[in-house]
């Protein structure tokens, strides 16, 4: 669905239609789990089709969905080495990515083996000077740290030569993933990893909620089974920002982590609450992964991620106040880079682009190496066919690679494995290294791969949740949505649909006059709606004729008085051009958004967070 799939695409051209769901279905499910007929569709389209299911979707519980350790492949002896380590007070290095989840798995294990009693220190690799996961840059780091034992968490199933050099110079090594294991699967050690199994019920954890399953299994084996509840909120911030699917574990783990930091949020992510404009008391999974997650991912993208670490790590305000400050600062250097990045990349694809072909294929010199893969997903959305960027320097290929559809990203560069110098990631999302003199060689094999796949892999279907009327957008509506939080990968927030309305009162706002607000109308109800960085704000401005709208609702409070806005996603006008045959019905169209937006005067906007 367009929810679930796509939230861009053309302005001016309807492009979307509804979830196809069993009318009688929708009907069934709404009276044996006491929902509204607008809930019980947008379920049925997510897949939850009983009563026992939807209470389950509805209360997530985690008590209830969070499943034993040990179902993980690999769990039982990794748990118990590391528990052995505790114990004897052996020196323990936790080893993470630099990006989110490996910074939140790293802070949580650590925390998590010191509550136990652990001598414990955690790190992650710097981007530019070591690269991704064990590498030997990072190797020699870690000799000089000199562990006993290292556990890597959210990295480590694709290290099977680092590994193996560690276990010769007598450091133990356990290794928990959750990334596709590949040729490199390193071998004499314990490896965690849910995707070792296919069958595993766990396999759609984040690297931060296996390194928690590592958690809670030592805790168990310590004789401290709780001790691992402490930490789901950082284990939250990981799996909100992976974009792992929130269902089932995953789903409660995120709901679990939200309320805790509500409750009592650490001093890390209280400073980077503040610097960020997020009021705590009302979190939610979209200000984790727009303005929380950004800014943690700055410190790995732009400098060093190690400042991200700290500040999930410190029990201190003001050093996390001092830490919060410097990430909002990367943050911002983070977007000029990403836009520059953006702009050149685009200028080349559209030199390299012709209709038809299944992929891209872009490589620069001097290309950040923190924020191709950003840039990627933008281009990506921008032609609808796998996108790789590779940043050259010094002779060597760094690439990261976004999918689109249901293409198995993975697999295609694993079809150039022997090529690569390293490689790993998932079906939507790859990163791999390889000699800048193969690019070329690398391009051809990669596409010629995709060029063998039929072509509905690569189609992106755009449904909205449900069609509606205008009349049914208010605040019940409003709630009901709120009702199926979290909201993130799998469970988007519900865009929905409506058709054959008038936009009233039409006014450009921002500083850059980039957002279109207006009053959605069809001559008996209107709602306020706005469109932010609306596409073809020119003409959409200057537009009476009828649009179908696909939207998403908002409730927020305005002057101590609740209402309800319409967040624009796309606008289709309606073939016929020019004004209205009813001239009575547009002048009362615009004699109404007068008076709304005389009512409710305008005070600043802050961009919708799906564009932060």
């Amino acid at each position: 669905m367009m929810a679930a799939h796509d939230r861009g695409g053309s302005w001016g051209a309807r492009a979307w239609q509804p979830v196809p769901v069993d009318a009688g279905a929708v009907d069934a499910l709404a009276g044996a789990a006491g929902v509204s007929s607008v809930v019980a569709r947008i379920l049925l389209g997510r897949g939850v089709a009983t009563a026992e299911d939807t209470r389950r979707f509805l209360e997530p519980d985690l008590e209830r969905d969070w499943l034993d350790p040990t179902v993980i492949p690999g769990m039982p002896d990794a748990a118990g080495r590391v528990a052995e380590a505790v114990r004897s007070g052996r020196h323990i290095v936790v080893f993470g990515d630099f990006d989110l989840d490996g910074i939140s798995s790293a802070a949580l294990a650590a925390r998590g083996l010191r509550a136990l009693g652990g001598n414990v220190t955690a790190t992650v690799p710097h981007r530019f000077r070591e690269g991704y996961g064990l590498t030997p840059a990072s190797v020699q780091r870690l000799h000089e740290m000199a562990p006993d034992l290292l556990v890597t968490v959210d990295c480590g199933i694709s290290a099977a030569a680092e590994v193996g050099e560690l276990v010769a110079s007598g450091i133990d090594v356990v290794i928990t993933d959750h990334h596709e294991p590949g040729p490199l699967l390193p071998e004499g050690v314990p490896v965690a990893d849910p995707k070792l199994d296919p069958e595993c019920p766990s396999r759609e954890l984040s690297g931060a909620g296996v390194a928690l399953k590592l958690i809670q299994a030592v805790s168990t084996l310590l004789g401290r089974p709780e001790e691992w509840r402490e930490l789901t909120d950082l284990a939250m911030l990981g799996t909100v920002a992976d974009i792992v699917p929130l269902f089932d574990e995953n789903r409660a783990l995120v709901a679990e982590g939200l309320a805790r930091i509500r409750r009592t949020p650490r001093a890390g992510i209280a400073a980077l609450a503040s610097v960020a404009s997020t009021k705590l008391p009302g979190i939610d999974s979209d200000a984790v992964a727009y303005q929380l997650a950004p800014r943690l991912n700055a410190a790995g993208r732009m400098a060093d991620p190690s400042i991200a670490l700290e500040i999930l790590m410190t029990d201190d305000p003001l050093r996390a106040d001092t830490l919060a400050r410097e990430l909002d600062v990367h943050n911002r250097m983070r977007q000029s880079v990403e836009q520059d990045l953006a702009q050149a990349a685009l200028a080349l694809a559209e030199r390299e682009y012709t209709e038809g072909d299944r992929g891209l294929v872009l490589a620069g010199e001097g290309w950040h190496e923190g924020v191709k893969g950003i840039v990627a997903s933008r281009l990506v959305q921008h032609f609808g066919v796998p996108v790789v960027l590779l940043a050259i320097e010094d002779g060597e290929a760094r690439g990261s690679g976004r999918s689109v559809g249901t293409v198995d990203l993975y697999r295609a560069v694993s079809s150039t494995s022997d090529m690569l110098v390293r490689f790993g990631g998932h079906a939507a999302a790859i990163g791999f290294t390889l000699e800048a003199t193969r690019i070329g060689e690398f391009r051809d094999r990669f596409l010629e791969h995709l060029a063998a796949l039929p072509a509905e892999k690569f189609a992106v279907e755009r449904l909205v949740d449900a069609e509606i009327e205008l009349g049914e957008v208010g605040l019940d509506l409003a709630a009901e949505v709120a009702a199926l939080e979290p909201f993130g990968a799998g469970n988007p927030r519900p865009v929905f649909s409506v058709g054959g309305v008038f936009m009233s009162g039409r006014k450009r706002v921002g500083a850059s006059s980039n957002h279109l607000r207006f009053a959605a109308y069809d001559g008996a109800d209107s709602v306020p709606a706005i469109a932010f960085r609306c596409p073809e704000i020119e003409r959409l401005a200057l537009c009476d004729a009828a649009v179908d709208l696909a939207f998403e609702v908002q409730a927020d409070e305005w002057r101590g008085r609740r209402r309800v806005q319409m967040l624009v996603r796309e606008v289709a006008v309606h073939e016929h051009e020019g004004y209205s045959p009813v001239a009575e019905l547009i002048e009362d169209l615009f004699a109404r958004a007068d008076e709304i937006l005389a009512r409710e005067e305008y005070a600043g906007i802050e961009e919708a967070k799906s564009f932060q």
